[in-house]
């Protein structure tokens, strides 16, 4: 099955080189890499290329969803892994650890959980992992990926809610060593701050949308 990584990515010229770095080797278990540059203004799509990344632009901000649905339509893989762009200390064995499960069969869905990595991201996984944007998915497995516009940084309660709906068999893999720069690190205290309060508020309203609070219960482990 072809495997295409998906990664949205606004104003991360700075940090998107140490997942490309990664996911160019050779030896990376991935045929396709997808930059969905969302109306960055910082040179984002032009480091994504160096590093032989097919790189799909937005005119705009328009929010995370949209960007992983536009890279979603933009691939004919059967196989889809998302990766955040501000990842740091990704490793070959961290994306094997994500795709193993969905391509030998014992999961529709695997959702990485940082371990070992730096405490408020450790924590924030372990206590809501439906947040996590380090996933690896079967395209025929989720029903309704479109529902992703519009859902901004709510985008992986979605993710999770359309999969459990379709009748996925999710999985956790825990992904050692693993973690993501901070908005306070990326843009500064005081910014850094409004776009996290911004990034929850969307969050929650995903999270209590129509359904109440979305969990993911009934999860296999590993």
């Amino acid at each position: 099955m072809k495997v295409a990584a998906v990664i949205p990515a606004y104003n991360e010229a700075d940090n998107i080189w140490r997942v490309l770095e990664v996911l160019s080797q050779p030896a990376c278990p991935v045929d396709e890499v997808i930059v969905v540059d969302d109306g960055s203004q910082d040179g984002t799509a032009e480091v994504a290329a160096r590093y032989g990344a097919r790189v799909v632009r937005h005119g705009c901000n328009r929010g995370k969803g949209d960007a992983l649905l536009t890279g979603f339509r933009a691939t004919g893989a059967e196989v889809l892994l998302t990766l955040d762009a501000d990842l740091v200390g990704l490793r070959i064995h961290h994306v094997r650890r994500l795709l193993e499960p969905v391509l030998g069969g014992e999961a529709d869905m695997s959702v990485g959980v940082f371990i070992q990595g730096r405490g408020p991201t450790d924590w924030a996984l372990r206590l809501t992992p439906v947040l996590s944007g380090q996933r690896c998915f079967r395209r025929a497995a989720i029903r309704g990926l479109e529902l992703l516009a519009g859902t901004g940084f709510g985008a992986e309660v979605v993710l999770s809610r359309l999969a459990r709906r379709s009748g996925a068999r999710i999985m956790h893999v825990q992904l050692v060593g693993l973690t993501q720069r901070m908005k306070e690190e990326k843009r500064g205290f005081w910014r850094g701050v409004r776009d996290r309060a911004r990034m929850y508020v969307e969050i929650l309203g995903r999270l209590w949308c129509r359904e109440g609070p979305a969990g993911e219960e009934g999860m296999k482990r590993r």
